[in-house]
């Protein structure tokens, strides 16, 4: 591995640039390679304008972290690096060798406040200056991946466990944790016996997303025997409507001629204008069919005295 240390300088030298933030690497896996790969990676860094810090998690920390990539365990690494990395920005590589010489990288780029990014580069019987080779794709599609503009979406649904369309593409049950393009997105979420729901969210680069979503439950169809007290009390309110109009019609005026006469204007009155309100309320229940009763219909008392009749409807305002 000779020819590693002299290529690394020659990669900062030809490809130096302007300074982009700090940046800390921590090479995990195979104890013997461990310092070449870290020359490797640093040099790359650096050619491509990278501000290296010379320590970039506590020894402790770094044989933790080795511990949770042995898990495949991405949270407990992210939750270690946030809370011990010198630096906003950590690159991690993990060097697995195989049999034939073969060496793995596994590249982790961790940035705070935003989910890790990851990318698999494979050196088959590995020689020097394929190592190098190597290890610039994998830095080169660590740090392609990191320049998109992503966001998290946390999406979570009442009853859990429903369906996501993520623009027109599956994505997965709730709740659902992913990472999205910064910008406006569609949410489609559907469950069986649930009413599908639509939601627009726009993602924010770096930046965590919090949805929650209730899919409610589908209204039944209007029964038929539900219009039937309706249109009962829309006829109940027709007959007092014509009764009162028949006793106003049928009054009989004082002239004199009579001991006695049959005054039933007033009572008509009354009766027909009980009508309408009770001809109104069978019009507000049938309107109301078939609808949840999340509100009672305004309650109406009617009541006959001598001569007259009362109707009171009765609501708060």
């Amino acid at each position: 591995m000779r020819a590693l240390t002299i290529l690394a300088p020659l990669l900062v030298i030809a490809l130096a640039g302007t300074a982009r933030g700090d940046i800390g690497v921590v090479v995990t896996g195979e104890p013997s390679m461990q310092p070449q790969v870290k020359a490797l990676i640093e040099g790359w860094l650096a050619s491509h304008g990278h501000r290296l810090v010379t320590s970039a998690l506590p020894a402790d920390s770094t044989a933790k972290l080795g511990d949770c990539f042995v898990l495949e365990d991405t949270s407990c690494a992210r939750k270690l690096v946030e809370d011990k990395a010198s630096s906003a920005t950590i690159v991690v590589v993990r060097v697995d060798v195989g049999a034939g010489k073969d060496v793995t990288f596994t590249g982790y780029w961790f940035e705070r406040g935003t989910e890790p990014i990851a990318e698999k580069r494979t050196c088959e019987r590995c020689s020097d200056t394929a190592l190098v080779m190597a290890g610039d794709e994998l830095m080169s599609a660590l740090l392609g991946s990191a320049n998109i503009s992503v966001g998290q979406l946390t999406l979570t649904s009442n009853p859990p466990g429903a369906q996501v369309v993520i623009d027109g593409k599956p994505a997965g049950a709730t709740p659902l944790d992913v990472s999205l393009s910064a910008g406006p997105h569609e949410i489609t979420v559907s469950a069986d016996g649930r009413v599908d729901a639509v939601r627009s969210v726009t993602i924010v680069k770096g930046k965590p997303t919090a949805l929650e979503v209730a899919l409610e439950v589908p209204r039944p169809p209007p029964s038929p025997r539900s219009k039937l007290v309706p249109f009962a009390v829309i006829g109940a309110g027709g007959a007092l409507l014509v009764t009162g109009i028949v006793l106003y019609a049928t009054s009989e005026t004082d002239t004199g001629e009579k001991p006695e006469y049959r005054d039933t204007r007033a009572l008509g009155i009354g009766v027909a204008i009980g009508g309408l309100a009770v001809g109104g309320l069978g019009t507000y229940l049938l309107l109301r069919a078939g609808k949840p009763a999340d509100s009672p219909p305004p309650p109406v008392s009617m009541s006959f005295v001598k001569g007259g009749a009362t109707v009171a409807w009765r609501t708060a305002f």
